[in-house]
């Protein structure tokens, strides 16, 4: 692994500036009421709680509460967000929202859930799980959303929003151990330059040894060491008329995760077992781990051309490579190693439009996006140099799309708000196995295609503290093609898009003297020609819109700040998400298991759950905030949880599922007049061991990944 370089330049450097939603030091004394979070869900600022959306905000401080490394982390803060652990799908990890959650394909289809980082698209999943150093908040917005954001988004969006440097110079630094040989320091500086610049810098760096033996070699694996280096120049006019910032950002994250094999040689489950041994042929840690590199630019330049009208032009370029290299018999036997290789380089352009006027308030934009991907597979005996050969994807991605949304006040208190969108989407692909060890075929093909993609909701607000609203809108997720189909395949495996149509109410309130807020939402889904995946062979895999599902749910959550420090918050999602229909031939991967057939050899999965889709989840929190003399006491503590959740397949398996589980978690600080702030944290303090991920690959192999187990460190830190 790299030396800890950045924790020896991260003290001199700042970090935790006060964010939107931290005002703990600015708050009075005695002023007991729930600050006011600015978002920019709806692509222009607003309180949180007047937003018609389901949003949720984690701010700065509620990420440092959480001991937060990266977007992982945000399981049981957000109302309906599920997010599976490592899949071996090379940069394909699963993010679910509502239990909306797509499939693992590596290359060749897009994904439900959208990231963003400051508006610039990230396409694959795992271009997301960077150090969250200098992040202002993270926004989570629920359901379809494509007439706001330049790519479309079936389940929902999320957008890490990092900080903008100003006119105050404003920084921190903080370092902190833990068991497991953990290190994590992280630090950040931004202030003004004159002649109205100002520019921003930050780093950050964790690492932590294997929680996992392997009891052949004696090696520890799951380790992980990754840095981020995140940089911002930005200008602004005398007259605030323009406003112009340049960003640039590199992570690079070198991690061991594993696979274990929960199936004895007899074909029996062997459950969990002992989560922190796992037997591997794999002679040494260099022989299996993930290697990946994620960078981009982006440039975004903003004009107030009228006192009504303000665009927008955000420009980004990113670029994202991920090699994985895993035993994959996961086992002892002396097998085979396998490894996966993707790449993506992303070029977007967006132009966008912001009318305010009297009544009539407008959002208008356009977006033009491509991709360059490439994916690589290869086996070999171990010790054997991959050729990442045996089968090779590339896809080249076009599309663009005009989208726009307007509000129109129809009184005092009620408004009606109408989106659309026109989406064009153009690949072209190619599938090669011609340098598989049984030389296959050659492929390619192209997929085309045009959606229209409307919403509308109607507001009323009877209170300056309190909205109603009810929403319907569509998602629409493009079609794409099955990067592995199998070497001897005469035919391309392409599929069509899926839809969804989305109907939600919700309500938003704040009483009590703004110390209470609640919300509540309850959705329905119809969700038609899902795009599934089956393992149909060893290696084989096929994907065909052959499922239709309904959803419903009610998401509620609550924050309140009670007399004496104190404030409680917490979040709870139940949800109902089903197949309706669906007709899955039975295979190796694909077993019977208790489903009744539709016809001789293909399963009926109808009534079974779909994945990453809880039947309740949320967390609480309790935390303490009060002056004692010259020291500053900080204290949290929380607990998340989740019923029982399904993995890969349709079966409904127990032996592809996480088992219920709940994890508490605690940090304390003392804060110094000087601003030093000494703490101590706990991960997971219940030591509550499960299955982040589970797939069945085989009658007698399954693979398997254990969540951290519980960690506990110190740190001290900074800000000024």
């Amino acid at each position: 692994m790299r030396r800890p370089f950045l924790a020896l330049i991260a003290a001199p450097m700042s970090a935790f500036a006060q964010p939107v939603a931290d005002a703990e030091a600015a708050r009075p004394k005695g002023a007991d009421v729930i600050e006011q979070v600015v978002v920019t869900a709806q692509r222009r600022t607003e309180k949180l709680n007047d937003v018609p959306i389901a949003v949720t905000a984690v701010g700065h401080d509620e990420l440092a509460r959480r001991s937060a490394v990266d977007l992982s982390d945000l399981a049981g803060a957000v109302p309906g967000l599920s997010i599976a652990g490592y899949t071996g799908g090379g940069a394909s990890n699963l993010l679910s929202l509502r239990g909306v959650a797509g499939q693992v394909l590596p290359i060749g289809a897009g994904q439900p859930v959208a990231l963003y980082l400051d508006d610039v698209y990230l396409s694959r999943p795992d271009a997301a799980f960077f150090g969250l150093d200098d992040v202002e908040r993270i926004e989570v917005l629920r359901g379809p959303q494509g007439t706001l954001f330049g790519r479309n988004a079936t389940a929902g969006t999320i957008n890490i929003i990092t900080r903008t440097p100003d006119s105050t110079l404003q920084g921190g630094s903080e370092v902190s151990l833990g068991d497991f040989d953990t290190i994590g320091a992280r630090g950040s500086i931004r202030g003004p330059l004159g002649a109205g610049f100002s520019a921003g810098a930050s780093a950050s760096y964790d690492r932590h040894d294997g929680y996992i033996r392997n009891t052949v070699t004696g090696h520890r694996l799951n380790g992980r060491e990754a840095d981020t280096l995140r940089a911002k120049l930005r200008y602004q006019s005398s007259d605030g008329q323009f406003e112009a910032s340049l960003a640039a950002d590199r992570t690079d994250d070198d991690a061991t995760p594993v696979f274990m094999n929960g199936y004895l040689p007899s074909g029996e489950w062997s459950g969990i077992g002992d989560p922190q041994e796992f037997a591997s042929d794999a002679v040494t840690e260099a022989q299996v781990g993930r290697r990946t590199s994620n960078e981009g630019v982006a440039l975004r330049m903003r004009l107030q051309a009228s006192e009504s009208l303000e665009l927008v032009s955000v420009t980004g370029w990113r670029d994202f490579g991920s090699t994985t290299v895993y035993d994959a018999d996961a086992s002892a036997l002396p097998s085979l190693i396998t490894g996966v290789d993707n790449n993506s380089e992303t070029f977007s352009q967006e132009v966008l439009g912001f009318f305010d006027g009297d009544r009539l308030r407008a959002t208008f934009g356009a977006n033009v996006f491509t991709d360059r991907a490439r994916y690589g597979l290869s086996t070999s005996p171990p010790g054997t140099p991959l050729s990442f050969r045996d089968l090779f994807d590339t896809s080249d991605l076009t599309a663009w799309a005009l989208f726009t949304q307007a509000e129109f006040d129809l009184a005092e208190k009620l408004t009606l708000a109408g989106g659309l969108r026109y989406d064009h989407e153009h690949r072209d692909f190619t599938i090669d196995y011609r340098g598989a060890p049984v030389p296959g075929r050659y492929l390619s093909g192209e997929i085309k295609d045009d959606a229209w993609i409307p919403s509308l909701t109607l507001m009323y607000r009877p209170a300056s503290e309190v909205q109603f609203y009810a929403k319907a809108s569509r998602g629409y997720q493009p079609p794409g093609f099955n990067f592995a189909p199998g070497a001897q395949s005469t035919s391309i495996n392409t599929f069509g898009a899926e839809t969804l149509w989305a109907y939600e109410v919700g309500a938003k309130t704040g009483f009590a003297d703004k110390r209470v807020t609640l919300n509540v939402t309850a959705f329905h889904y119809d969700y038609s020609d899902i795009q599934i995946r089956s393992t149909v062979g060893l290696g084989l895999t096929r994907v065909d819109n052959a499922a239709s599902a309904s959803m419903h749910g009610v998401e509620v959550s609550l924050s309140a700040r009670l007399p004496g420090g104190f404030t409680i918050g917490g979040q709870v999602t139940y949800l109902d998400s089903r197949y309706r229909e669906f007709c899955q031939p039975i295979s190796a991967g694909e077993p019977q298991y208790a489903d009744p057939l539709c016809s001789p050899g293909v399963a009926d999965r109808s009534g079974n759950r779909l994945s990453l889709a809880p039947t309740w989840s949320g967390g609480a929190e309790l935390s303490y905030n009060a002056q004692l003399g010259s020291i500053m006491i900080n204290a949290s503590t929380a607990y998340d949880f989740s019923t029982s959740v399904f993995y890969v397949g349709a079966a409904n398996e127990p032996v592809v599922s996480s088992g219920s589980w709940g994890k508490l978690r605690a940090r304390i600080g003392l804060k110094m007049r000087n601003a030093i702030e000494f703490f101590v944290y706990g991960r997971n303090l219940t030591d509550e061991r499960f299955l982040e991920f589970a797939a069945r690959v085989a009658p007698t192999s399954l693979f398997e990944a254990v969540n951290e187990p519980r960690t506990v460190g110190v740190g001290v830190g900074y800000r000024y």
